[in-house]
């Protein structure tokens, strides 16, 4: 499948976070030559089994000066961006650093390229489900967002921002829009591995009333998505691209689900948590923009994802990137 990037150099941003870590590792065994940027002082815990086959280079993609003149350095053909500032909450706080890091950081590194990399392939940009905030479902990429917190608002711009620069500029970028995404190494706040948690230490879990459906999709299938589009983007520039199966469950179900298959009778305290204001109750994507441009359909079943998560979870209870 991924050939075309066996001895490719390509410029990961995020590379320490869940789906980045993930992206980088397969990015590896496929043969290319993967340079990742980083905060300085970054956690490296995910990367540690590839960490002495990758290129660091640290810094600040606001750091606009700094990007270009790496990327001059570097020279790579793909830029994956997906570093980025997460956190839902509807909080009016969180506006200013959203819009800094999210937004201006995004076209720091969108402008960098545009400078630096007169033969770039293409710029994958990493999006979020998020942007469609309580719109309509199923989720279609043509379908106009309703960002419900600074971090979907901030996202939505920065798929603008790509766009534009790919209309205006000629810059190759596409955005891929990953949803829910679960899997090995997830942080332990998150929905499943928190769940899992509570279910290896046989603590009862405290949750919404759980009849929001979403979409589940295991970390392996949506790095695929991410490698095709790679290797089909000539036909992609320009696009914003949906990541999800379409396969819609309720929170309460999964959980049951989850329970299940560890095997550690606790109880669900259904309503102990109260949703979020303005939170969608049925979310999940129409997935035919990437069968036909990707060529990408999702191979992990839900059952098949959840006994390979909690079976990592198991063998790293201790490991701080997970439990």
């Amino acid at each position: 499948m991924s050939s075309l990037l066996k001895g490719r150099v390509v410029f990961v941003t995020g590379a320490d976070g869940f789906i980045g870590s993930h992206l980088t590792q397969r990015l590896i065994e496929d043969g290319a030559k993967v340079h990742v940027f980083l905060k300085k002082g970054a956690n490296h815990t995910r990367l540690k089994d590839v960490v002495s086959r990758l290129a660091v280079w640290e810094g600040d993609i606001r750091n606009f000066r700094k990007v270009v003149s790496c990327l001059k350095k570097i020279k790579p053909a793909f830029i994956y961006h997906l570093a980025a500032l997460r956190n839902a909450a509807r909080q009016p706080e969180l506006i200013e650093e959203m819009m800094d890091v999210n937004v201006r950081g995004t076209v720091s590194l969108l402008t960098a390229a545009l400078e630096a990399l007169p033969r770039l392939k293409c710029f994958i940009n990493t999006g979020t489900c998020e942007e469609y905030g309580n719109g309509p479902v199923p989720f279609r990429e043509r379908q106009r967002e309703t960002p419900v917190s600074p971090y979907s608002a901030s996202k939505v711009a920065a798929t603008y921002y790509g766009q534009m620069m790919f209309s205006s500029f000629g810059l190759p970028v596409m955005t891929l829009r990953p949803f829910l995404t679960y899997g090995p190494q997830q942080d332990k706040d998150m929905f499943i591995p928190a769940l899992i948690a509570h279910c290896l230490e046989r603590r009862d879990f405290p949750m919404t009333e759980g009849d929001q459906t979403r979409e589940f999709n295991y970390v392996s299938d949506v790095v695929d998505a991410f490698i095709c589009a790679a290797r089909r983007f000539g036909i992609c520039l320009g696009e914003v691209i949906n990541v999800g199966n379409g396969r819609e469950y309720t929170i309460f179900d999964v959980a049951q689900k989850v329970v299940k298959l560890v095997g550690n009778p606790i109880s669900l305290l259904k309503g102990a948590i109260p949703k979020r204001a303005g939170e969608a109750i049925r979310f999940f994507s129409d997935n035919k923009k990437a069968h036909i441009l990707l060529r990408w359909r999702p191979r992990v079943g839900l059952d098949e994802g959840l006994k390979k998560t909690i079976a990592w979870y198991r063998k790293n209870r201790g490991d701080h990137a997970g439990i």
